[in-house]
């Protein structure tokens, strides 16, 4: 009978000792206010550009290139938004659509464009007769940039191509520089 009184006694103040070492959850942190209180966020900018001053022959190949650059941005505290050290992105997704169903790209299922610096983007998948390439993260403060090669429409004119950024699965600091469309020409050299 003695025995079991110690063990009686034994088993809660293990117990009380192990739930004091290892506790339960996380104590949430406290809310963020004041004048030294900042969020850091990852923010998406991309530019792009082809050459519109040479008309580009029907039917031939011409390049679209595209720079995506992830400038952190820091909010809050005493001080308006400014530019400042924000996270790596998420997801990058680069999405091209031309305005012509006779526009296409110009290459196989599966490459990485032409000229890439910065995080490797892989052109993948087609959405119509657009390109969809991608990067797993841009680092904070970092640009990268690809070539991408399209054949150009048969049909003599002017023709755009949008250009788009989307940053699926996570939240940037400022969505309205995500896009941008491109006009070319496509004709004969007089």
């Amino acid at each position: 009978m003695s025995g079991r009184r110690w063990l009686r006694r034994l088993l809660p103040a293990s117990l009380v000792l192990i739930l004091a070492v290892f506790p339960a959850s996380r104590a949430a942190a406290a809310p963020c206010t004041g004048v030294n209180c900042y969020r850091y966020y990852a923010d998406i900018t991309i530019t792009a550009w082809t050459d519109p001053s040479i008309p580009v022959f029907p039917g031939s190949t011409h390049y679209y290139t595209v720079r995506v650059t992830n400038t952190g941005w820091r909010t809050g505290g005493a001080s308006v938004p400014t530019p400042g050290l924000g996270p790596d992105s998420g997801d990058v997704y680069v999405v091209f659509q031309p305005s012509s169903p006779e526009e296409y790209p110009v290459a196989r299922a599966d490459y990485t464009g032409y000229a890439f610096t910065g995080a490797p983007f892989r052109c993948y998948g087609y959405l119509g007769n657009g390109l969809v390439c991608h990067t797993e993260s841009i680092p904070n403060g970092t640009t990268s940039q690809f070539t991408v090669a399209f054949q150009a429409p048969r049909t003599v004119g002017s023709h755009t191509l949008t250009t788009y950024a989307d940053t699926y699965g996570w939240t940037e600091y400022d969505e309205n520089n995500n896009s941008l469309t491109l006009t070319y020409q496509v004709g004969y050299l007089a």
